[in-house]
């Protein structure tokens, strides 16, 4: 509750917060957040997309007059995506990818402690119920990869699936959250250097079985979003 006496104003808005300017900072987002809240609201509808003229419809309450203009972005970036894929991506990403970026910017720019940003991508292998569409990294399923709870004899089909692969992922995820807490700097074995977030280069680490430096990661994306107002706003 910001009462601007405990809590003065909300953190990241307008700006980063001054009192943790020294503190370093891990934020990002799952890829495909929303296949969790739409299963979870039971409307799946945006995972039988047959057409783009029926993602339009889909989206355009949300979006109005920009719903043309976000669609015709992500076709452009994404020429091989289906139409639900692009659903899917536009949900994620206004849900809660926005939100990491915009708080990594605001950090970055105290010029601080230094803030890493980051993308979960491991795919579980799962589909959403009532659909052909992969569940991939849905919300809520990096808890159990960042502590490393992800074990043999958990129910396989609880978000993170059942593939091998998904120990690997774990241990990747859980290396990274540990030395952070550790060092203040996440490193993982055998994995790639993850560099702080810049306002220039904009890396985002992206997190699975193999991980990598992604600069100025969906950069068109980015720039639409910006532009439309969704990201950035007062410093």
């Amino acid at each position: 509750m910001v009462d601007g006496i405990v809590l003065p104003g909300h953190p990241f808005s307008p700006s980063a917060p001054a009192i943790s300017i020294n503190k370093p900072l891990i934020v990002g987002w799952n890829e495909d957040e929303y296949t969790f809240f739409a299963n979870a609201s039971g409307d799946v509808s945006g995972y039988k997309l047959q057409d783009f003229g029926a993602l339009n419809k889909k989206i355009e309450p949300q979006f109005g007059e920009n719903t043309g203009k976000i669609i015709e972005t992500y076709r452009i970036s994404r020429p091989d995506a289906s139409p639900s894929g692009i659903y899917n991506e536009i949900m994620s990403v206004t849900f809660m990818g926005l939100g990491s970026i915009e708080i990594a910017e605001k950090k970055a720019k105290q010029y601080g402690a230094p803030v890493y940003l980051y993308n979960f991508g491991y795919k579980s292998g799962l589909k959403v119920p009532g659909t052909d569409f992969p569940m991939g990294t849905a919300h809520a399923m990096d808890i159990g990869f960042k502590f490393n709870n992800v074990r043999p004899e958990m129910p396989g089909q609880y978000l993170a699936g059942d593939r091998s692969e998904r120990f690997i992922a774990s241990l990747n995820f859980a290396g990274l959250w540990s030395s952070f807490a550790r060092t203040g700097i996440p490193h993982a074995k055998d994995q790639p250097e993850w560099p702080a977030y810049d306002l220039v280069k904009r890396p985002t680490y992206k997190i699975d079985t193999e991980c990598e430096v992604k600069y100025d990661r969906n950069k068109t994306e980015r720039e639409l979003w910006s532009s439309l107002g969704y990201l950035g706003g007062k410093d």
